[in-house]
């Protein structure tokens, strides 16, 4: 039995390697960095990038967000080991207000994934995303609103398809009957709209505008009571 043990625990030591993007880092000491990482089949992961800020380290410039990367990281605990960063290429830089979009692309994440949860779709809708946000000639509102509804899905909090008309309540999605009255709390998606969001059919401006309103209500509920950073931000510099 000691055995199994033993060869279960040298198992989980051995490192890891995935495809990830940083989505956020911190300061860790005097001369590292805790880093959180969104991977392809290991989902959020964080890691500790030891001598990270040395003039010299193997992981200075490379620790960036929506830069390409391959990450070993290896240990049992949540806080992981990173062993070593590579770039991997293939991305153009994100400029302006995309900028923006995608922080918030990266804070929606931060917010909303449970750690080392898999979720490779997820990921392929990430790295979607960010290529259409570093295309300037792109619609970025219909990139933003289709990750959005990629998200709510890959949560299992997706829109149903059932041919008949749900509302939001508040708090959850629920089949709409003639007793519901939309106010501000309830907003009412008729099932031709529910088409068009799951066909992901933004050809008109108002499935965009319904688009946004539904996502932002869904997501300021999930995320919790604090506002994204973010978002809030954005408001702030349109309002100068």
């Amino acid at each position: 039995m000691s055995e199994v043990l033993s060869k279960e625990n040298k198992e989980r030591r051995v490192s890891s390697d995935d495809a990830a993007f940083v989505l956020q880092s911190w300061n860790w000491k005097e001369t590292s960095l805790l880093v959180e990482f969104f991977t392809l089949h290991h989902g959020k992961v964080v890691a500790v990038a030891r001598g990270a800020k040395r003039p010299g380290s193997h992981f200075r410039g490379l620790l960036t967000p929506f830069s390409p990367l391959k990450i070993g990281f290896s240990g049992q605990n949540e806080v992981k080991n990173l062993l070593r960063a590579q770039w991997l290429g293939g991305f153009f830089p994100i400029e302006g207000d995309a900028l923006f979009s995608a922080f918030y692309v990266n804070e929606l994440l931060v917010r909303l994934l449970a750690r080392e949860d898999e979720m490779s779709e997820l990921f392929a809708s990430y790295v979607r995303v960010l290529e259409k946000l570093a295309d300037a000639e792109s619609n970025h509102e219909v990139a933003l609103r289709t990750f959005e509804l990629e998200l709510m899905e890959s949560l299992g909090y997706g829109l149903p398809v059932t041919g008949e008309p749900w509302y939001w309540d508040g708090e959850e999605l629920k089949p709409w009957n003639e007793d519901v009255i939309e106010t501000n709390r309830h907003l009412v998606i008729p099932s031709e709209m529910i088409r068009k969001l799951h066909d992901r059919d933004f050809r008109s401006k108002e499935t965009l505008i319904f688009a946004k309103q539904l996502m932002r209500r869904m997501i300021t509920h999930y995320a919790g009571d604090k506002p994204l950073n973010t978002r809030r931000i954005f408001e702030e510099l349109k309002r100068l």
